[in-house]
């Protein structure tokens, strides 16, 4: 089979890079292993932890991946995004001139860029609220509603703290592994359950201005918050959880429709396992672990860091196992004995050119590129850069590749 481009990833990086390609008319591909970092998102997406991010990008030395791009194209790319997030029916709030704060499920306030729309944030540390009800299904661990009323009313909300339960999440209950979010969202589909709810609300929610519930809304349907909201006669807001996320899922599920529409192929459990050259050391096809050889003219990594093995590491060193590409980063020792300190390891991936082509022994490979978490060159925990790097290095080689 032959296309424009094949993607080897699935996740946010591989899906912008590929929505950007089939929304410019080229034929792209994704080589998707299995489950992308999107389920273990918060809903909330870095540009850089600073609360001008910009401006601190124009800082950053060349080696970093938003240095290639250059500040200017960082914001203008970061328009793309939100552009291609709307073409999804993903709904975003933020902008790229300043930071606002999401609340994570430990109660903290975070940094972001792009946050879903209907999650509990703040600009400048102020909420727009004063007052909020707080309902959270008995039996349920994946927030800490301690830390979470504790940290509101530090911001000066009242908050009261209700446990509600329903006839299937009791039955859901007796099993520990079924009181996730994924599990209280998909309960909270079904309209029986949802009226149940919002009759508890309505009953006990008193004179707060908010709602708060966990992100548990809307696992198969966009519009179940909405509908809560006009039930209750109430503003409903929510608070994200630990992993997994079921608005990282729905953000993953959105991505990848918007790309099939377009025309994208999706080679879903499907892992590159080889590929192969022209006399010229470019790449010319790869073949995965289905026997399907995809044939394209160019070919875009973006297997992400560590967690999807798109790095190895062993006591020799790290690498990228199937191209061998060059890798920048790596120090000695790799890690830090004190865990709270930013770790050498994270700062280690796929060396690339100003266009983001990858260097396999100093030399860049013409049609093969990277972007995302496999790159090199950034600390994406202490930075707080992730999801804005898998984004803008996505969008820049697919801007590459339709200018070519």
């Amino acid at each position: 089979m032959r296309y424009d481009t094949v993607i080897i990833g699935g996740g946010l990086s591989a899906l912008m890079c590929g929505i950007e390609l089939a929304r410019n008319g080229k034929r792209a591909a994704l080589v998707a292993a299995g489950q992308s970092t999107m389920n273990f998102s918060s809903a909330s997406f870095g540009l850089y932890n600073a609360p001008e991010p910009l401006k601190a990008i124009a800082q950053l030395p060349q080696s970093h991946p938003y240095a290639k791009v250059g500040v200017e194209q960082v914001e203008a790319l970061a328009g793309v995004a939100t552009e291609i997030f709307n073409i999804a029916g993903i709904s975003t709030v933020g902008s790229t001139e300043r930071n606002h704060k999401v609340i994570t499920p430990v109660g903290q306030m975070r940094e972001c860029w792009l946050s879903i729309d209907g999650v509990v944030s703040a600009q400048d540390d102020k909420l727009d609220f004063n007052s909020a009800a707080l309902f959270v299904p008995e039996g349920f661990l994946d927030i800490y509603t301690s830390f979470i009323t504790s940290a509101l009313q530090q911001m000066g909300v009242m908050t009261s703290l209700c446990h509600f339960s329903l006839p299937e999440l009791v039955v859901r209950r007796n099993n520990p592994t079924e009181m996730r979010s994924v599990s209280v969202a998909r309960a909270l589909d079904k309209e029986e359950n949802l009226r149940a709810l919002a009759s508890i609300i309505v009953r006990e929610a008193g004179d707060a201005e908010v709602v708060l519930l966990p992100a548990t809304l809307g696992f198969a349907q966009n519009d179940v918050r909405e509908r809560l909201e006009r039930m209750t006669d109430r503003r409903v807001l929510m608070i994200p959880t630990l992993p997994p996320s079921v608005e990282g899922v729905k953000a993953e599920r959105a991505l990848r429709r918007a790309f099939e529409k377009m025309g994208g192929a999706i080679f879903a459990g499907h892992t590159a396992t080889s590929y192969q050259t022209d006399e010229n050391s470019e790449i010319v096809s790869v073949t995965t672990s289905k026997d399907v050889t995809l044939m394209a003219e160019n070919f875009v990594l973006a297997t992400g860091s560590f967690i999807g093995r798109g790095l190895e590491a062993d006591r020799q060193g790290v690498c990228e196992p199937l191209f061998g590409s060059d890798i920048i980063g790596v120090t000695s020792p790799l890690t830090d004995i004190d865990i709270y300190s930013p770790q050498p390891f994270m700062g280690c991936g796929v060396d690339v050119d100003e266009q983001f082509h990858i260097l396999k022994q100093g030399k860049s490979v013409d049609n093969l590129y990277a972007c995302g978490s496999i790159l090199g060159g950034y600390n994406p925990v202490k930075e707080g850069c992730g999801a804005g790097v898998a984004i803008i290095t996505a969008l820049s080689v697919a801007q590459t590749i339709i200018n070519r």
